[in-house]
Parts: C-alpha cells; sequence; structure tokens
C-alpha cells in the first residue's frame, strides 16, 4: 500500500509539474471557440417536384423550403508553434457534399493540426481535412461576395484531405504551397483511386489593393482518368468600398484510352460595392463550358455551357448577422431545370434570402 501510495503521489507530482496553472491558463488562452449559422429560404418559379436545383449546385440546393445551409462549431489551437482546427457542421451543403463519405465523416468540416518547422522562417506542415486551396470562395458564405456560390466554385473542391507544406515570405507578399492529397474532394479513397494526388498554390500581393492566385490540381480521377486543372483569380479593391474579383479555371481530362482526351473551362466576374458599413450591393456574371460532358455529362439533358448573372443586396443587422438576398438568372443550351411536373426548361429564375450568424 506504501508503495502504490508513492507512486501515486510521484504521478500527481509529475502531472503537476508537467501541467501547472500557468501551463492551463496559457493553453485555454490558445484555444479559442466559434461558430457560423447560414439559414436560407430560395423560391425557385418552377417548382421543382423534388425540392432540388439542378445537379451541378451544391450550396442553397434546396428550393421553396427554408433550410439550414451549414451550421458549424469550431475549435481553433494557435501557439507559436502549433495550430490546429476541428471542426463540425451539419446542413444542406454538407448533405450534398459529403454524400460519398461514410459514418462520422459525413459531419467532418475541418479536422487538421499543423507544425511550424522553423523558428524564423513561417515555413509550416498541415494534415489533415483541410478547405480547398482551389478558388475564391469558401462554404462560409459571409467571406463571399454574393449569396450563392459560382457554378466554377460548386464544381470544383470546397475541401481536401492529405498534407500541405506551406511558405510566407516575411514582408507577407507571397504566400505558397505544395499539396499530396486524396484526390478531389474526397476524404477517403474509393476503391477505383489508387496514389495520392497533387497540387500547388501561389498567391502574390501586387500591393495592398491587388491580389495574384494560381492553384493547380493533377489526380487520377478512376482507374483510366487523369485530371490537369488550373484555377487562376485576381482580386482588386480600387477603393475602400469597392471589390473586384475575377476568375478562369481551365482543366484537361483523360477519360479512357477509346475517348481520349477532354476539357472544360470556365470563367466570371464579381462585384461588391458597400454603400457604407450597413449596406452593399453585389453582382456575378458567368460562363461555363463542358463541351466534353467530363462535368455535366452527370446533368440530365447533358449540357455544354451555362450562363449565369446574378445581383444581390446585403445588410447587416448587428456585429456578425447578414440578412442576404440575391436574385439568380442562369441560361442553357439544353433543357436541364426541373419544373414541378417534372418537365424541364432551359432557363431558371430563383430568388434566394438569407440569415447569416458568425460567433
Amino acid at each position: 500500500m506504501e508503495i502504490k501510495g508513492l507512486l501515486a503521489g510521484l504521478c500527481c507530482f509529475s502531472t503537476a509539474c508537467l501541467y501547472s496553472q500557468e501551463d492551463k491558463d496559457s493553453l485555454k488562452s490558445k484555444l479559442t471557440f466559434s461558430g457560423y449559422l447560414e439559414t436560407y429560404y430560395s423560391y425557385d418559379p418552377q417548382k421543382p417536384s423534388n425540392h432540388e436545383k439542378a445537379a451541378f449546385i451544391y450550396s442553397h440546393h434546396r428550393s421553396n423550403e427554408v433550410a439550414v445551409n451549414i451550421a458549424l462549431l469550431r475549435a481553433n489551437y494557435q501557439s507559436e508553434r502549433i495550430r490546429s482546427q476541428v471542426a463540425f457542421a451539419a446542413g444542406s451543403y454538407m448533405n450534398a457534399n459529403y454524400s460519398a463519405e461514410q459514418g462520422l465523416y459525413k459531419l467532418i468540416y475541418e479536422a487538421n493540426v499543423g507544425y511550424k518547422l522553423s523558428r524564423k522562417s513561417n515555413l509550416w506542415i498541415d494534415a489533415g481535412i483541410m478547405p480547398s486551396h482551389i478558388g475564391p470562395e469558401s462554404a462560409i458564405g459571409i467571406d463571399n461576395i454574393t449569396l450563392t456560390r459560382s457554378i466554377a466554385a460548386e464544381n470544383s473542391p470546397y475541401f481536401e484531405t492529405g498534407a500541405r507544406l506551406s511558405y510566407q515570405s516575411p514582408n507577407g507578399k507571397w504566400n505558397m504551397s505544395v499539396l499530396a492529397l486524396n484526390g478531389w474532394q474526397k476524404i477517403q479513397l474509393p476503391e477505383s483511386s489508387t496514389g495520392l494526388s497533387f497540387g500547388h498554390q501561389v498567391q502574390y500581393k501586387l500591393s495592398d489593393r491587388v491580389l495574384l492566385n494560381s492553384s493547380s490540381y493533377i489526380g487520377k480521377e478512376g482507374p483510366d482518368s487523369l485530371r490537369i486543372f488550373h484555377d487562376f483569380f485576381v482580386q482588386v479593391d480600387p477603393t475602400d468600398r469597392l471589390r473586384l474579383l475575377g476568375l478562369f479555371d481551365y482543366a484537361i481530362q483523360r477519360r479512357s484510352l477509346e475517348k481520349g482526351l477532354a476539357k472544360y473551362w470556365t470563367a466570371g466576374l464579381q462585384a461588391r460595392y458597400k454603400i457604407s458599413d450597413k449596406y452593399s450591393l453585389n453582382a456575378r456574371l458567368e460562363y461555363f463550358n463542358d463541351a466534353d460532358g467530363v462535368i455535366f455529362g452527370h446533368v440530365e439533358g447533358n449540357p455544354s455551357e451555362i450562363l449565369g448573372a446574378s445581383t444581390g443586396f446585403d445588410v447587416c443587422l448587428f456585429d456578425g448577422l447578414y440578412w442576404r438576398t440575391e436574385f439568380r438568372y442562369l441560361h442553357s443550351n439544353s433543357d436541364i431545370f426541373r419544373s414541378k411536373a417534372d418537365q424541364y426548361d432551359p432557363k431558371n429564375r430563383s430568388l434566394t434570402t438569407a440569415l447569416t450568424w458568425r460567433f
């Protein structure tokens, strides 16, 4: 009994030494919690019978019903040498984008840890489930210019799983990274995929008002398929009130020895103007060309091109709480938009309104 008591005392003493009150207070100060909630209603006058928008739309894709796009809770840890994010989420965005994942993975928005490799240089290695390195738009709607996502964002990864080596220059102008990934928006690799995919990202701040971005992806999308993708965008803030965003994506894909090479590309322009600290306007023009059916091959009607335009109005109701409204028009060269009578039309109009809250 005396030996057991001595061992217990030593354990308590060693634990106290390892985790003093100062250490615990420091840990608490580096650990923060946050959340994001986005509810929406999207009115589609065509009233599709299944309450779903076209198959290439994955965010705010429910129509004529009140829905939650995403409800997210995040824990973030940041110290001089270690950083980590863990976030769980639910909503129609998760249902659409994580449908191929299994079990608990369907709820994991983000789960990664990073280590700073150098005390002097801003060189990090991160691994886990991370936000995508492709494109200027994210699943967190309040961070985007427009309420709904562009067709380009909907059909490129929102998230990725793998490892990232990143570097930021001392003056903050350059951000560069190389990535090894489990494929195109995947947590677990399916049986049809073998080996890792790879990517890069380079961002350069030409000035405080101009940001240039180049991102790439190369990987197998099946046993006989290889995708090479490049994303380029430029963000310009001519004034404190105006933001402009231009995007161009291009991809080449080898589908099989019989079908040969295919390609698709997309381009878009977005703009936001702050009338005041409380009110702002936004607009978007976009075009997606998929004549070879790489992305739209699974869409009923098999369109080869889609043209879109939207305009929106945002109101800041309170710090972190926004009311956003958007009218969107899409036009395809094929009948792809379902109506109440299960008929299809090449045109679609929708009015979406959302309450977004970051806390």
